[in-house]
């Protein structure tokens, strides 16, 4: 593997020959995502694209042109997840580029479905007023997913990446793995020769990605995917991963069992919260992250807590109990 060769800070680095890690700016409490572009006979295929945004753009142009290539020299991109930090500028890319866009049919599926006009309230707005989240932090929510309607412009996948499928750009090929949890359909991009694993949001060096519901398909067992997905990346030689977010590390199998224990625990404080009263997710929430969070904050906590709490449903360690508007959940034989 070639050596990053680059300053800490500089927004491109080559983690192999022709193959490069580009750091865009985001203007959240996340103030960075990272891209990656392997080179071919002077064409670009790209890996996940960053916000739509001025600041995103120009920092990608400008990063492609101390290698001496420009936008239009992108010629194919292949996303992880929908998510709009990661296929943000895919949409603009395929129309001012022709740039041909290779993701996951289930994301691009629920990508589809999330800009139904009705959407909000006939789903969203009535699953979260169940869990108990106050009608501010769903409001909030509302507001929120106008404002990214810009930073992911409407595109259509041109190509299906399934799992297994294992891809050729130029003379390098790599596999597409399936890393369901933070979405359903979320794929990393593994590159044998190299060892190197493209992983999205699936496996980061020290947060851990927020696991929420899929309001699509109700039945998807979110956590134990997750997990289960995390746990077969053991299975494959990685000398690095690259992630979406944080700083490249090495230990892939200990970072999983890191992840592991974590959710784990995570598990284990919310069964005591419930041991001995019946709560929403929203209040288990509280007294799993505390009750000072930012509205955004309160929303991302109810997903996390809904999501372990899923899991302790499904080991017959929890039940649900109906409130009438609210659901309830209490410890089984505490």
């Amino acid at each position: 593997m070639a050596s990053m060769g680059q300053e800490a800070n500089s927004p491109i680095a080559e983690i192999a020959e022709d193959f490069y890690m580009i750091t865009l700016p985001m203007p959240f409490r996340l103030r960075h995502v990272h891209v990656y572009a392997a080179v071919r006979n002077g064409r670009v295929t790209l890996f996940d694209t960053g916000l739509n945004s001025g600041g995103s753009r120009e920092s990608l142009r400008a990063a492609l042109g101390t290698i001496g290539l420009s936008l239009n020299r992108i010629d194919a991109v292949y996303i992880t997840h929908y998510h709009a930090d990661h296929c943000g500028m895919a949409g603009w890319l395929q129309a001012e580029f022709g740039a041909t866009i290779h993701m996951p049919e289930t994301d691009n599926a629920i990508l589809q479905n999330n800009r139904t006009p009705d959407i909000f309230d006939r789903l969203v707005r009535p699953f979260y007023r169940r869990q108990g989240l106050p009608d501010r932090a769903i409001d909030l929510l509302e507001s929120l997913r106008e404002q990214f309607k810009t930073l992911s412009p409407p595109f259509l996948a041109d190509v299906y990446v399934r799992a297994s499928d294992v891809l050729m750009d130029g003379t390098r090929h790599f596999r597409v793995l399936p890393a369901p949890g933070h979405t359903r359909g979320q794929v990393c991009y593994y590159f044998e020769k190299e060892e190197i694993l493209l992983s999205g949001d699936h496996v980061l060096p020290v947060i851990t990605p927020n696991l929420s519901p899929d309001l699509f398909c109700p039945e998807f067992s979110c956590l134990s995917s997750y997990l289960g997905a995390l746990e077969e990346l053991k299975n494959i030689p990685i000398a690095q991963v690259y992630p979406g977010h944080g700083t490249p590390f090495a230990d892939c199998p200990a970072r999983v069992d890191e992840i592991k224990s974590h959710h784990e625990e995570r598990k284990s404080l919310i069964w005591t919260s419930i041991r001995e009263e019946a709560k929403t997710s929203f209040q288990v929430s509280r007294d799993i992250f505390g009750r000072n969070l930012s509205e955004f904050d309160q929303f991302l906590a109810v997903n996390e807590t809904y999501v372990h709490i899923g899991q302790l449903l499904s080991e017959g360690r929890v039940v649900e109990r109906d409130g009438g508007d609210v659901k309830f959940y209490a410890a089984e034989n505490p």
